[in-house]
Parts: C-alpha cells; sequence; structure tokens
C-alpha cells in the first residue's frame, strides 16, 4: 500500500559520488529517489513529475553550477522545492541561494537525519518515526529473515 511518503520523488543532484550514492541509500528508505551528477544530464533525462517533487542540487558542479540549474529547473518544475547543498557556503552564495528562490540551504557536511527533517518541513509530512528506527527496524527484520 502506498504511503504518503512514497508519492514524494527526490531528485540529488551532486557531482560527488560517494556523497550522492550516501543521499540516494539514506532517503531511498523513505522516499522515491532519483540521482544525477551533473546538471546537463538532470535537464536532458529527468521526465516531469508529480507535484511532492524536492531537488537536492549541489552548489559546485562541473558545467552549470546549482543555481543556474534552479533557475533552469524551475519553469518546468514550478511546484517543487529546492535545496541547494554546498560546502561553501559563505554570505555571498548565500545571497546568491536565497535570490534564486531555493527553499533551503544545507551546508556541507550534515546529518542525514537534517536533510530528511528539512524535507519533511517543506512539504509539510508529519514525522511518523525517525530515519535511524526505521533502519533498526529494517536490519532486526531482515537479520529474522536471514534465520
Amino acid at each position: 500500500m502506498p504511503t504518503e511518503d512514497s508519492a514524494v520523488q527526490i531528485v540529488i543532484v551532486e557531482d560527488n559520488v560517494e556523497t550522492n550514492n550516501l543521499l540516494r541509500d539514506w532517503l531511498r528508505l523513505r522516499f522515491a529517489v532519483t540521482c544525477f551528477l551533473d546538471a546537463e544530464s538532470t535537464l536532458r533525462i529527468l521526465p516531469p513529475s508529480g507535484d511532492r517533487l524536492v531537488f537536492l542540487i549541489d552548489y559546485n558542479m562541473p558545467g552549470d553550477n546549482g543555481i543556474v540549474l534552479k533557475k533552469k529547473l524551475a519553469p518546468r518544475f514550478p511546484k517543487a522545492k529546492y535545496i541547494l547543498i554546498s560546502g561553501l557556503f559563505d554570505e555571498k552564495l548565500t545571497e546568491a541561494g536565497k535570490a534564486a528562490g531555493f527553499h533551503a540551504l544545507m551546508p556541507k557536511p550534515f546529518g542525514m537525519p537534517a536533510i530528511t527533517q528539512k524535507i519533511e518541513e517543506l512539504l509539510g509530512l508529519k514525522q511518523k518515526e525517525s530515519l535511524v528506527d526505521l533502519v533498526k527496524r529494517q536490519s532486526g527484520r531482515l537479520a529474522t529473515v536471514a534465520l
């Protein structure tokens, strides 16, 4: 049975493969997740999505940076929520992110529960259980099945 969270689509655009994989593996425990490593492939491949869409966009990537990408995505996905992630936040980038219309700015490094909480806040989702508890429960279930 689909849950309220399963209708949420998260799109990760992060050029660091390890960070991309970490975000994907964490968020897919609760949401549908699509990943891209650069702006060009995101724009070329990403199909239209539903209204419950959140973009996690890294600022510093080859080709278009995260702010340029957001400006290109916004007309195609006007109801989406946009989160800019970066390890380079300073006053100038913070102002540029706000001016570009990002709904949230997340400085790296951040904990996985923090990004989940930000997504929940932006979409008005109720936190049913923490993802840490969900992972523990899933691990227990897997151990039981393995016996």
